[in-house]
């Protein structure tokens, strides 16, 4: 056993989430946990897929599943079933009310699609854009290339985190001063930027802003996220869903 498998606790958590199986055609060859456990080998160590050890299903069958649950948004929609979980376990409402938005820069492989260079940190890569409640749960992602103005993807964020069906309790967003444009911007939702007192030096947490630079030191301990090689943008916004859903895993287990 790895220290990245699923516990027999943690596989009754996320079992009932994972699409139903197919009973017509072929029997499949593999079970779904051990898949599961090979996809979370990756994520956790940052191997190759085929660098897999034999002891998990083939390869080819672990990357089969990554893809296909990350074309039909499984991931996704499992990480938020696990927020409204670990919110409930926390007693708190499912949905929340305060979000921290923030973007991190990372490098990329030679292969990328979609790739640009951060002219301001100086790195050659991809952006991850993520949204996060005040647990520091990431409840909306995007994944863009370097040189993308955080402002283009927070208005895209800030539409999709509007009061509607998925978020009805969504008031305000916490942003730094990357988002100032996002005032006029946010349609229903109220903008607060942060701003460091220029007397300070050095790191400073700032209310309810800081849980985002926490989640994203979460998801740097998932080796595969240290570095973006994945060429499809979408795979890259998958292993972050499932970086979280993992650290979700961990609290409720």
């Amino acid at each position: 056993m790895y220290p990245s498998d699923l516990s027999d606790n943690q596989w009754q958590i996320i079992e009932p989430l994972l699409p139903k199986i197919n009973e017509l055609g072929r029997p499949r060859m593999y079970d779904r946990r051990d898949l599961l456990n090979g996809i979370l080998y990756v994520v956790k160590t940052g191997c190759h897929w085929r660098c897999i050890p034999h002891d998990f299903p083939h390869w080819k069958s672990n990357y089969h599943y990554f893809r296909q649950l990350s074309l039909n948004k499984i991931w996704e929609d499992i990480n938020t079933a696990l927020r409204k979980i670990v919110r409930k376990f926390a007693g708190r409402e499912e949905e929340p009310s305060l979000s921290s938005i923030d973007s991190q820069s990372v490098k990329g492989d030679v292969n990328l699609d979609e790739k640009g260079i951060d002219g301001h940190k100086m790195v050659n890569g991809r952006k991850r854009h993520i949204a996060v409640d005040v647990m520091g749960l990431i409840l909306y992602c995007i994944v863009t290339s370097a040189n993308t103005a955080d402002i283009t993807a927070g208005r895209t964020i800030a539409q999709k985190l509007s009061k509607n069906e998925s978020h009805p309790r969504m008031e305000k967003i916490v942003a730094d001063s990357a988002y100032k444009g996002l005032v006029e911007s946010a349609g229903d939702l109220d903008v607060e930027i942060s701003v460091k007192d220029p007397k300070l030096k050095g790191f400073v947490p700032i209310r309810h802003r800081w849980v985002v630079e926490r989640s994203f030191a979460w998801l740097y301990r998932q080796r595969r996220l240290v570095r973006d090689y994945e060429k499809n943008p979408k795979h890259q916004k998958s292993m972050v869903f499932l970086g979280m859903m993992k650290i979700m895993l961990n609290k409720l287990s």
